[in-house]
This record gives structure tokens, sequence and C-alpha cells, in this order.
């Protein structure tokens, strides 16, 4: 009888795909595909039947997974059903044979480890992606996390998945916030907030309250930020999440004028920061890193009137965002900054770099809706409060409502 990894192998190879290819449409990673084909590890049930859907198979490889799993040739139709069990009181050992019955599982560490990397993956990709994209293959998973969770799970990996769901729940959440989708936002993010308060996952927690505060932030909700602030910082006190809460405290303060808070909250925010150490991947949007700081102080600086601290970190945001190759990987993050360059060159008086400024941050793909409303609106006050009789002005205030105008309806 062939093994698992050599039928895997032949059953690939007769339908032409290449293991990459096999990746793609089964969703799992081309090294797990290798070390099967190699003999090296067997996948979980659910797995084992998207391969034999996609390879054909007719239900050999389940069967041979069943085989090289358990040392027996188990048939499908029989491994599916829960075995009758009889229990006789006269043997003390029975008791023991259930509870090593209890902990099989449908999922196992491998399929659990993958899914852990795909979350981590698409979470990295949001400061890049096109956000519909990318919140379609998010709910594509987790989707395949709620299938996973109607299988045979111990409770170790039941909390595992939820958590999974969570984290996916937050990102679905904010990608639709970034298109506009108030109503969904929400939905997500109290969905993650709950996912959070049922497995005890304080840093979920913790993030689904800087949502509101982001949400908060934008629909001019200013007096509801410091509150979410600090109930995020109650839920997760020693996750970096907390660092940017204190921001969002921050932003919200210097919009209400209250520069002395803002000071505060700036302060408060560096003294945390400086407690966590450089995370492996500052990509990942839950993650916060020192980069990140200059992009909120940024904020904070121009609504406070610093323009001089606010231009310098503006153009650290800007050159922080630019990979080797010239391209960005946080054009949501260059955008704003060129806005706020934008804005402090119209409190100088400088039209032409205002205009400028604004023509290269306008003209990047990757943004967020409500934030882009909220800065552009900002500029459209500034002109027409500075340069109102300035017919300089008026080119690059119909621009200006132009793109609001663009921008789709939250």
């Amino acid at each position: 009888m062939e093994t698992f990894g050599q039928a895997l192998r032949r059953l690939r190879q007769q339908a032409g795909l290449s293991q990459a290819e096999l990746s793609r449409a089964t969703k799992w990673s081309q090294s797990q595909i290798s070390r099967a084909e190699s003999g090296n590890s067997v996948p979980d049930e659910s797995t084992t039947r998207l391969l034999d859907t996609v390879l054909q198979a007719g239900g050999l490889l389940l069967t041979l997974q069943q085989h090289d799993r358990r040392g027996v040739l188990v048939p499908p139709e029989r491994a599916e059903r829960a075995p009758d069990l009889v229990l006789p009181t006269d043997d003390p050992w029975s008791v023991s044979d259930v509870a090593r019955r209890l902990h099989r599982t449908d999922v196992g560490p491998q399929t659990l480890e993958q899914l852990r990397g795909t979350v981590e993956d698409l979470c990295c990709e949001y400061p890049w992606r096109d956000p519909a994209t990318l919140r379609g293959e998010a709910k594509v998973w987790l989707e395949y996390t709620a299938k996973l969770l109607d299988s045979r799970v111990t409770l170790r990996e039941h909390r595992e998945l939820l958590v999974a769901a969570g984290w996916l729940t937050l990102l679905i959440g904010c990608l639709e916030y970034d298109m506009g989708l108030k109503r969904p936002a929400e939905i997500s993010r109290n969905a993650a907030f709950q996912l959070g308060r049922e497995t005890g996952h304080g840093e979920i927690i913790a993030w689904s309250h800087e949502l509101s505060a982001w949400f908060a932030l934008t629909q001019d909700r200013l007096r509801s930020v410091p509150s979410y602030a600090r109930a995020g910082q109650q839920a997760a006190p020693q996750a970096s999440v907390a660092v940017q809460l204190a921001a969002q405290a921050a932003k919200a303060h210097a919009r209400m004028g209250d520069h002395d808070q803002v000071q505060k909250m700036l302060d408060e925010g560096f003294r945390l920061l400086d407690k966590h150490d450089h995370p492996s991947r500052p990509e990942n949007h839950f993650v916060i890193d020192p980069t990140k700081w200059d992009f909120y102080a940024m904020d904070c600086y121009r609504l406070v009137g610093e323009h001089k601290k606010a231009a310098e970190h503006a153009h650290e945001v800007i050159h922080l965002a630019q990979r080797p190759d010239g391209t960005e990987r946080s054009p949501m993050r260059a955008l704003e900054a060129r806005l706020t360059l934008a804005i402090i060159a119209l409190r100088e008086g400088d039209l032409e770099a205002a205009q400028s400024w604004t023509e290269v941050a306008l003209s990047t793909d990757r943004r967020s809706v409500m934030s882009l409303a909220m800065l552009t609106g900002e500029m459209v006050s500034e002109l027409r409060h500075r340069h109102d009789n300035d017919p300089a002005a008026a080119a690059l205030l119909d621009q200006l409502l132009t793109a609001r105008r663009a921008l789709p309806p939250a």
C-alpha cells in the first residue's frame, strides 16, 4: 500500500499541479505539502478531505491519512462515526481509554500553525493592499476558521481558533472602516470584542476599544475617545496597543484644543513605547513599533500649531514609508503626512507648496475614506479661513471639494 505522502505526490503530478498551485487551491502551505510528500507529516482530517476533493482521489487520501496517523486501515465511512462505547464496570482502565479518545482532534498543531501564520500575514498586508480584496480574503479565512470550530477539537484548540477569529474580525473591521462602511465596521468591531471577552484575550479586547476610539475620532465624537482609550488600557495594560490608545487620546485632546492634555498623553505614549521591544514584524497592523510614533505625534503637533515639530515628523513618516525600491510600504501614513505638510504650507501662506503636496497625496490609491475625509475637511476650513479671497486658492479648493465628493458615502 502507498503511504499518504507517496499518493499525494502521485495524484498531484497526475493532475498537472505544482506544489505551489496545490497550495493555492487548498490554502495549505507549500512547505506543508512538501513535508507531507516527503513522509515527514500527515495533515488533519479536514485538510485531507479538501486535498482529496481537489485531486479527485475518491477517498483514497482520507483512507491513507487514517492509516498513517493511527497505524491501522480505517474506512472513511467508519472513521466519521463515533463508536458505540461499552464501559465494563470491572475494568479500571476503561475511563483512561475514554479520556484518551476525548483528546482526539480533527485539527492538530499543523493546521493551527498554518492558520496563525496566515492571520499574521494578512494583518501585515493591511497597510498597502487593496482593502476590498484583503477584506474578501480575510472573510474566506474567517469562514474556514468557523468550519474548523465545527469539527472535533480540544479545548485548547477551540480557544486558539476563537483567538484567530478575533484577529481576523478586527482586521475586517479596520478594512470596512477604511472603505467607509461604518455600520459593518462597528458590527465587526463588536464581534471581535465578544470573541476577546469569550477567550479572555485582553489584547483583542483592547484593540476593539482602539477601533472605537478611532471611529469616534473621525466622527467628531471627541469626548468619547479618552474613555475608550482608558478602557483599552485597562484590558491590556502591558500590551503595545496601550501606546496607540494613548496616541488616540492625544489626538482627540488636540482637536478639542486641550494642549496640556495633549502633551500629557504624548509623554505617556513615549513612556509606554519605551517598555516594549522592537517587534519581529513591525508591519503587522496590530503591533506598535517606534516608527509609528512619528505618525501619531505628527498629527498632534499639527493640530496644536507646532508646525516645526509637525513638519519634522511628517518628513520622517514619508521617509520611513519608503521601501528601498521606491515603492511605499505604508501609503496611508505617507498620504496623511503629505496632507499635514500641505496644511502647514497653507498656514504659512505657501499655496504652491500646499498644491504640490496635495496632488501627490490624492494620487495615492490605498487610503482610509474616513481619515481622508477628516483631513481634507481640515484643509477646506484652512483655505476658507485664511485664503477666502485669494484667486490662487480657488483651484486647490476645487480640487479638495472634488476629492471629497468622490469619496464613497459613509
